[in-house]
């Protein structure tokens, strides 16, 4: 499971490293390429192939007569890349994503489970911030939704 946040950054062709921890993983748990795509909160997610698979499953079961069920799925595909992991431990955002996301020169990455999300660190600044304001409303939500119930936070 990917976990853990770190503080890089983007250079001139678009590329950065992944944190070693995290290439260990894939390399030892998961399959490459790896797929980057558009994420929520103007995010990107960095999914192992294994991972994304799966998730192509359940989008390829929906009822893609919804209209709502398509723009979603339209986005989500549209900007859909595979990507590799070069020598250097580096991978490429496209300029697309790149644009879709904001993202400049200054990144986070952060481990969530399943999947690596890649922010813009000014706009994950302001996210995070807000999150840490809403951390115990949001816990007492999950609790009475018995979501959170028995963790520690």
């Amino acid at each position: 499971m990917f976990r853990g946040e770190f503080h890089n950054h983007v250079d001139e062709k678009g590329r950065f490293n992944i944190p070693a921890r995290f290439r260990e993983l894939i390399r030892e748990q998961h399959e490459e390429p790896l797929i980057l795509t558009v994420g929520l909160d103007q995010s990107l997610f960095l999914y192992p192939m294994d991972v994304w698979r799966k998730i192509e499953e359940k989008l390829s079961g929906l009822d893609t007569l919804n209209s709502e069920v398509r723009l979603f799925v339209r986005t989500i595909l549209k900007a859909t890349e595979e990507c590799e992991i070069d020598k250097q431990g580096r991978v490429i955002i496209s300029p697309v994503l790149r644009k879709e996301s904001g993202i400049k020169k200054n990144i986070v990455i952060v481990g969530m489970l399943n999947r690596i999300e890649i922010w813009d660190q000014e706009r994950y600044s302001t996210y995070h911030s807000q999150g840490i304001e809403k951390l115990e409303t949001l816990a007492q939500k999950l609790s009475e939704r018995g979501v959170i119930q028995g963790l520690m936070l």
